[in-house]
């Protein structure tokens, strides 16, 4: 692939999203669940979740300097996307802490507000293109049904209600989430490009450096299809 691509979608129906570590928990699932080639934690569809995935060619400028730096330049454009509407965002920059349920744990380029989690972000190398993915909490969260369909304590939900905010809760009113959706589609999409078509136009062509193990996978190449980026 040569040029950026982006998607945005809101779940309809409620649906488990599991890290590739996670494949013991899908067993017994009653909902609909898919398997990520990305890591991190369980993640729980629905109204309540915006997702969007950013399709990279591997010769994009923002992954010269690797999967860390990329995540960070991604949070970003959410942090800036989200301080548009009146919400005051922060990028988290800290260690890693990882958790069974996504909105549990903290990962760099990871958006906060007031301390609490309202983006969580995921990416997956491969040979040819990079993918990044991220979900934002558009309303409050069921957090209960994610705990009662993985067997976990009916505590854990009172911690993801207290270390994650919503959109909703932030502006004190619902958002629409069809205008939201296409809103950050064309966020990311016009970020990459006038990101690439600025590089072309500062420097010359160069060979790009080597990334060393991805944070993620490398994958066999092929055409990008709707499930795989909405997995």
């Amino acid at each position: 692939m040569q040029t950026p691509m982006a998607l945005a979608a809101v779940s309809s129906h409620a649906g488990l999203s599991l890290g590739r570590s996670q494949r013991g928990d899908a067993a017994g699932v009653h909902w609909p669940c898919r398997l990520r080639s990305s890591g991190g934690g369980a993640v729980l569809l629905g109204p309540w979740l915006l997702r969007a995935v950013l399709v990279l060619p591997a010769s994009h400028p923002r992954l010269r300097q690797g999967p860390a730096a990329a995540a960070l330049w991604f949070g970003a454009l959410h942090r800036d996307w989200l301080r548009g509407h009146g919400i005051d965002a922060h990028c988290y920059e800290g260690t890693l802490s990882s958790h069974w349920a996504c909105f549990a744990g903290r990962a760099p380029g990871e958006v906060l507000v007031d301390g609490r989690k309202l983006t969580g972000v995921a990416q997956t190398w491969r040979r040819d293109r990079v993918q990044l993915w991220s979900g934002t909490l558009l309303s409050p969260v069921p957090w209960s049904m994610l705990c009662r369909e993985l067997n976990r304590r009916v505590e854990h939900a009172q911690v993801l209600a207290e270390t994650t905010t919503t959109v909703q809760c932030c502006l004190g009113y619902a958002p629409d989430t069809a205008r939201w959706a296409a809103e950050l589609a064309i966020r990311l999409r016009d970020a990459s490009m006038d990101e690439a078509s600025c590089a072309a136009s500062m420097s010359r062509p160069r060979a790009r450096p080597r990334l060393g193990l991805p944070v993620e996978t490398i994958a066999a190449d092929g055409p990008i299809r709707q499930e795989e980026c909405f997995p």
